[in-house]
């Protein structure tokens, strides 16, 4: 057995790395005197649906705050099951990102999600509820070598979590491509390794104490792992792919891109994706640069090239759309496949500050073109299924009402009276301008916004906005004791006893970040209850206010409306009906249905 030591602020760590059988005896004895555990994997890819091509479990890493075991998994059977074992015998297993672990363990050590997960606790999610901000947003940052930084060590961080891109530099590849090729008993690798479980069960033990008591009474902490473990489940079924209509969209899209790569040419730029010979061809049409990056270049980014009237930057644009069209949407989920033909997106539960899930991977839907099939085509129901979507109605404006308690939008609400016509009347402006008011409202939009959208003066948007103001009273209420407590304590409670930080200066968000983390939990309300009422294995993805099912046809209409009951909720007296839109076999067929009405 090889023993690793390193020092945490003058505490010593013990990895002890396990390369022979007999090993296993001193580490089933930690096991049993340690209950709870962090844990980790190191895998070959993220990649855990596709042992076809090659993914495998490296080691299996176990740990305390003093002390972890690294067991060699890719070296045999005993080794893996000793792993295994450890986990059905721990209470409670804390780990990073806990649902791709969760994953691995499924795939290459046996136990179901079904299984594990009701154990598992996800210092992700812990660290979410104390402080949602990315790096980025002055927050200490989701990741691990991010929250380690912060809260445990900056030197640990940059040494140790920092280390797989210098043992990258030192194989002479990529860091995205080492984890297959580095050697099992590399010592930074397994130093790096050994960390894992540890910074995981000390984060755990220093983010808990800081989850806010009001998140801890209203039972956030259980309720975020449950919707974690249901996400979990959804990431497993996968979504099938129509290969078809891929790769006949993808013909489409790369011919298109030849297409306008030819313009480009024709004014003498070979490579669309080179700033250099942009810069050099717009000069020699007289363009004059003003813009420069922060290493004193001159920008070539799309507000530039949005600001150029020439027909080598809509050729530049056309190419780069199409190009990036076909490789994000349909090149990558033709290669994300499994052997069964389904991609498995990652679904990021807590994904916003506000916790609004995010898709990555494979399938980003929530990228996909807005109120267009284009994409969703090339996404299937089971054979002898039928794709269904329900999605929550007005819900964002519904969540508001309730909350602010305005008689006049509870009031178009409990009636059925149309809301944006009441908001254009007010105003003296179209019902269209008054849906945008209405809910650039809610999301914190202001009379720039407005006057863009919608193609008015800045006068017209503001009198708009003063008119939303002065007929939804109690709304401006709510905004103004919202923005007086981000401005008092630098942050929000949401109704679910979420903490949400306001920055300093931006108050004005305080709303925005209040219904729309409101109304993302009314949705995962949704989805534990049909989890429990067992529609889970139908659940194909879920995007904000919509969840998407495959049903069997002859079954589609009573289950869709036993779905949307079940989604449907009442904030306060005020309905947030879920509505159901029954199409074909593919995902797009629901948009092309929507279009059809119109």
């Amino acid at each position: 057995m090889q023993v690793i030591t390193y020092k945490i602020r003058r505490q010593t760590v013990r990895i002890n790395v396990v390369d022979k059988v007999m090993d296993l005896w001193d580490f089933i004895d930690w096991v049993k005197a340690n209950p709870v555990m962090g844990f980790d994997t190191e895998t070959s890819g993220l990649n855990w649906w596709d042992s076809d091509r090659g993914f495998r479990i490296r080691l299996a890493q176990f740990g305390n705050a003093h002390e972890s075991w690294v067991l060699p998994a890719e070296l045999g059977e005993e080794f893996r099951e000793a792993a295994a074992w450890a986990l059905r015998r721990a209470e409670r297993v804390i780990a990073h990102n806990a649902n791709f672990d969760a994953h691995v363990t499924e795939v290459s050590l046996g136990i179901p999600l079904e299984e594990l997960s009701p154990k598992l606790i996800c210092t992700k999610i812990t660290a979410h509820l104390v402080d949602p901000r990315q790096v980025k947003e002055k927050g200490p940052g989701l990741k691990l070598e991010e929250l380690t930084k912060f809260y445990i060590s900056p030197e640990l961080a940059d040494e140790v979590k920092g280390s797989m891109t210098r043992i990258a530099q030192r194989y002479k590849t990529k860091k995205a491509d080492i984890w297959p090729v580095v050697e099992l008993f590399d010592y930074e690798y397994l130093l790096y390794a050994g960390m894992d479980p540890v910074l995981a069960y000390r984060l755990f033990h220093i983010l808990y104490p800081l989850v806010p008591l009001r998140s801890r009474r209203k039972g956030l902490f259980a309720w975020e792992h449950r919707i974690a473990f249901v996400m979990a489940l959804v990431e497993r079924t996968g979504y099938l792919v129509d290969e078809e209509y891929a790769k006949a969209r993808i013909a489409e899209l790369l011919a298109e891109e030849e297409e306008w790569k030819a313009v480009a040419r024709s004014f003498g730029v070979e490579n669309v994706n080179s700033d250099r010979q942009l810069i050099e061809a717009f000069q020699g049409f007289g363009f004059k640069f003003t813009k420069k990056t922060p290493k004193g270049n001159w920008s070539m980014d799309s507000e530039v090239l949005d600001s150029i009237d020439h027909p080598l930057a809509e050729a530049v644009k056309r190419s780069t759309k199409a190009g990036k069209w076909r490789t994000t949407w349909f090149e990558n989920a033709l290669s994300g496949r499994d052997s069964q033909g389904r991609v498995h997106g990652s679904i990021n539960s807590v994904g916003a500050r506000t916790a609004r899930m995010s898709i990555s991977g494979s399938i980003a839907a929530q990228t996909f073109p807005a109120g267009s099939g284009y994409v969703r085509h090339m996404f299937l129901a089971e054979e002898g299924h039928v794709t269904v979507s329900i999605d929550y109605a007005n819900m964002e404006l519904r969540f508001l009402a309730a909350e602010s308690e305005d008689p006049v939008m509870i009031d178009a609400f409990l009636h059925n009276k149309d809301l944006h016509q009441i908001t254009g009347d007010a105003a003296e402006v179209s019902r269209k301008i008054g849906k945008m008011a209405n809910f650039l409202t809610v999301f914190g939009g202001g009379v720039k916004a407005l006057s863009q959208q919608a193609g008015i003066s800045p006068a017209v948007a503001k009198r708009t906005l003063d008119a939303f103001n002065s007929t939804y009273v109690r709304v401006g209420e709510l905004a103004d004791k919202l923005s007086q407590q981000a401005r008092r304590y630098g942050h929000i409670f949401t109704v679910t006893g979420r903490r949400l930080p306001v920055d300093r200066g931006r108050d004005y968000a305080a709303q925005n970040y209040f219904v729309q983390s409101g109304s993302r939990d009314i949705t995962v309300r949704g989805v534990l209850e049909l989890h429990k009422a067992g529609f889970t294995p139908w659940i194909r993805l879920v995007i904000h206010d919509e969840i998407v099912f495959s049903f069997p046809e002859e079954q589609a209409a009573e289950l869709a409306k036993k779905a949307a009951e079940l989604m449907a909720f009442t904030v306060k007296g005020v309905r947030v009906p879920a509505e159901a839109e029954i199409g074909g076999r593919s995902w797009g067929s629901i948009l092309d249905l929507e279009e059809s009405k119109h």
